[in-house]
């Protein structure tokens, strides 16, 4: 997948998401190491976040993902 669509397929899937699980996920990715994994555990906990802790650990797998939606997110707060 090029850049540019990747760019474009995550852009919709955050626009989707709504403010507050946005800035969820801003300050759950800007969180420490331990802190995050401890926090990806507790959404994983739940079946109705189940999703969004699947979301997280495809960004711990992934720092480039990571790195990419930290950008992103930052960029849709201003």
């Amino acid at each position: 997948m090029r850049p540019d669509e990747l760019e474009r397929r995550l852009c919709k899937h955050l626009d989707a998401l709504g403010p507050a699980p946005r800035a969820e996920l801003l300050h759950v990715l800007m969180l420490p190491d331990f802190e995050r994994g401890n926090r990806i555990g507790e959404f994983w906990s739940y079946p109705q976040s189940r999703a969004f802790a699947e979301l997280l650990i495809d960004c711990e797998e992934d720092q480039t993902l990571r790195a990419v939606l930290v950008g992103m997110l930052r960029e849709g707060e201003g």
